[in-house]
Protein backbone atom coordinates (compact mmCIF):
# COMPACT_ATOMS: atom_id res chain seq x y z
CA UNK A 1 0.00 0.00 0.00
CA UNK A 2 1.27 3.65 -1.02
CA UNK A 3 1.61 6.00 1.85
CA UNK A 4 0.08 9.16 1.53
CA UNK A 5 1.43 11.13 -1.42
CA UNK A 6 3.49 8.62 -3.20
CA UNK A 7 2.23 8.40 -6.23
CA UNK A 8 4.67 8.55 -8.82
CA UNK A 9 2.90 10.51 -11.43
CA UNK A 10 2.41 13.49 -8.99
CA UNK A 11 5.66 13.16 -7.09
CA UNK A 12 7.14 13.95 -10.82
CA UNK A 13 4.69 16.68 -11.82
CA UNK A 14 5.89 18.23 -8.31
CA UNK A 15 8.93 17.85 -9.16
CA UNK A 16 8.42 19.92 -12.75
CA UNK A 17 6.40 22.27 -10.76
CA UNK A 18 9.60 22.71 -8.26
CA UNK A 19 12.37 22.92 -11.23
CA UNK A 20 9.84 25.34 -13.81
CA UNK A 21 9.44 22.85 -16.56
CA UNK A 22 6.08 22.65 -16.99
CA UNK A 23 4.08 24.71 -19.68
CA UNK A 24 1.96 27.98 -18.66
CA UNK A 25 -1.58 26.25 -18.70
CA UNK A 26 -0.08 23.16 -16.95
CA UNK A 27 1.05 24.77 -14.35
CA UNK A 28 -1.31 27.00 -13.68
CA UNK A 29 -3.65 23.56 -13.32
CA UNK A 30 -1.24 22.36 -10.98
CA UNK A 31 -1.17 25.23 -8.94
CA UNK A 32 -4.76 24.99 -8.62
CA UNK A 33 -4.64 21.18 -7.66
CA UNK A 34 -2.38 22.33 -5.04
CA UNK A 35 -5.14 24.43 -3.40
CA UNK A 36 -7.43 22.13 -4.12
CA UNK A 37 -5.78 18.40 -3.38
CA UNK A 38 -4.45 17.43 0.12
CA UNK A 39 -2.66 15.02 -1.41
CA UNK A 40 -0.88 16.87 -4.46
CA UNK A 41 0.06 18.91 -1.85
CA UNK A 42 1.50 16.44 0.27
CA UNK A 43 3.53 15.24 -2.81
CA UNK A 44 4.65 18.83 -3.67
CA UNK A 45 5.75 19.64 0.36
CA UNK A 46 7.59 15.75 -0.14
CA UNK A 47 9.47 16.75 -3.38
CA UNK A 48 10.34 19.91 -2.15
CA UNK A 49 12.08 18.68 1.06
CA UNK A 50 13.82 16.08 -1.49
CA UNK A 51 15.25 18.82 -3.68
CA UNK A 52 16.13 21.05 -1.08
CA UNK A 53 20.01 20.50 -1.44
CA UNK A 54 19.61 21.19 -5.22
CA UNK A 55 17.83 24.01 -5.46
CA UNK A 56 19.58 27.21 -5.50
CA UNK A 57 20.32 29.20 -2.07
CA UNK A 58 18.95 32.84 -1.66
CA UNK A 59 21.87 34.99 -1.01
CA UNK A 60 20.08 38.24 0.53
CA UNK A 61 17.02 37.26 2.21
CA UNK A 62 15.73 40.31 4.04
CA UNK A 63 16.07 42.19 0.88
CA UNK A 64 14.02 39.80 -1.03
CA UNK A 65 11.59 39.96 1.83
CA UNK A 66 11.47 43.64 1.99
CA UNK A 67 10.91 43.89 -2.06
CA UNK A 68 8.11 40.88 -1.86
CA UNK A 69 6.21 42.89 1.17
CA UNK A 70 6.76 46.07 -0.75
CA UNK A 71 4.74 44.56 -3.71
CA UNK A 72 2.03 42.87 -1.73
CA UNK A 73 1.16 46.34 -0.10
CA UNK A 74 0.85 48.32 -3.29
CA UNK A 75 -0.87 44.99 -4.79
CA UNK A 76 -3.38 45.30 -1.79
CA UNK A 77 -3.43 48.69 -1.92
CA UNK A 78 -4.47 48.78 -5.83
CA UNK A 79 -6.33 45.53 -4.90
CA UNK A 80 -8.26 47.72 -2.33
CA UNK A 81 -9.03 50.91 -4.35
CA UNK A 82 -10.70 49.06 -7.11
CA UNK A 83 -13.08 46.95 -4.68
CA UNK A 84 -13.87 50.02 -3.33
CA UNK A 85 -14.66 51.46 -6.94
CA UNK A 86 -16.54 48.42 -7.58
CA UNK A 87 -18.66 47.89 -4.45
CA UNK A 88 -19.74 51.52 -5.02
CA UNK A 89 -20.50 50.84 -8.67
CA UNK A 90 -22.60 47.88 -7.64
CA UNK A 91 -20.41 45.71 -8.22
CA UNK A 92 -19.03 46.57 -12.47
CA UNK A 93 -17.49 49.57 -13.74
CA UNK A 94 -19.82 51.48 -16.23
CA UNK A 95 -19.57 54.23 -18.53
CA UNK A 96 -21.03 57.01 -18.41
CA UNK A 97 -23.16 56.38 -21.09
CA UNK A 98 -24.51 53.01 -19.88
CA UNK A 99 -25.98 54.38 -16.51
CA UNK A 100 -29.34 54.00 -16.03
CA UNK A 101 -29.89 58.43 -15.77
CA UNK A 102 -28.53 58.43 -19.00
CA UNK A 103 -31.22 56.52 -20.24
CA UNK A 104 -33.38 58.36 -18.43
CA UNK A 105 -32.20 61.95 -19.39
CA UNK A 106 -31.91 61.31 -23.22
CA UNK A 107 -35.85 59.87 -23.07
CA UNK A 108 -36.92 62.54 -21.35
CA UNK A 109 -35.35 65.50 -23.37
CA UNK A 110 -36.39 63.37 -26.75
CA UNK A 111 -40.15 63.76 -25.76
CA UNK A 112 -40.06 66.88 -24.26
CA UNK A 113 -38.32 67.93 -28.34
CA UNK A 114 -41.23 66.08 -29.78
CA UNK A 115 -43.83 67.31 -27.68
CA UNK A 116 -42.78 71.26 -28.17
CA UNK A 117 -42.26 70.93 -32.09
CA UNK A 118 -45.77 69.38 -32.43
CA UNK A 119 -45.24 66.21 -33.67
CA UNK A 120 -47.64 64.31 -31.60
CA UNK A 121 -50.26 66.30 -33.29
CA UNK A 122 -49.51 65.46 -36.43
CA UNK A 123 -49.32 61.66 -35.53
CA UNK A 124 -53.53 62.04 -35.42
CA UNK A 125 -54.96 63.43 -38.48
CA UNK A 126 -58.48 62.50 -38.17
CA UNK A 127 -60.58 64.35 -35.98
CA UNK A 128 -60.68 63.87 -32.02
CA UNK A 129 -63.41 63.15 -30.27
CA UNK A 130 -63.80 62.50 -26.49
CA UNK A 131 -65.51 59.54 -26.43
CA UNK A 132 -68.11 59.31 -23.01
CA UNK A 133 -69.64 55.97 -22.15
CA UNK A 134 -73.31 56.48 -21.92
CA UNK A 135 -75.04 56.32 -18.13
CA UNK A 136 -76.57 53.36 -17.66
CA UNK A 137 -78.47 52.74 -14.01
CA UNK A 138 -75.58 49.92 -13.08
CA UNK A 139 -72.90 51.88 -10.40
CA UNK A 140 -69.49 52.31 -12.44
CA UNK A 141 -66.90 49.33 -10.62
CA UNK A 142 -64.92 52.01 -8.84
CA UNK A 143 -68.23 52.42 -6.96
CA UNK A 144 -68.87 48.66 -6.16
CA UNK A 145 -65.52 48.54 -4.54
CA UNK A 146 -66.14 51.25 -2.68
CA UNK A 147 -70.12 49.65 -1.62
CA UNK A 148 -67.79 46.40 -1.34
CA UNK A 149 -65.26 47.83 1.19
CA UNK A 150 -67.74 50.04 3.08
CA UNK A 151 -69.95 46.82 3.83
CA UNK A 152 -67.18 45.04 5.02
CA UNK A 153 -65.90 47.73 7.00
CA UNK A 154 -69.31 48.13 8.86
CA UNK A 155 -69.70 44.04 9.40
CA UNK A 156 -66.47 44.29 11.14
CA UNK A 157 -67.27 47.26 13.29
CA UNK A 158 -70.64 45.80 14.20
CA UNK A 159 -68.82 42.19 15.61
CA UNK A 160 -66.89 44.69 17.65
CA UNK A 161 -69.77 46.09 19.03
Amino acid sequence: MMKHGDDPIQREQAKAYIEGHMEEAVREDWEQLLLEDEESLTSYMEMLDELQEELPLLENSSAFTERVMGDWAKMAESSAAFEQVAVEEGGRRYRWYEKTIFHYAVAASLTLLIMSSGMFDKLHTGQMELMIPKKDSSPSFSEQVIQATSGWLDQLMGSRK
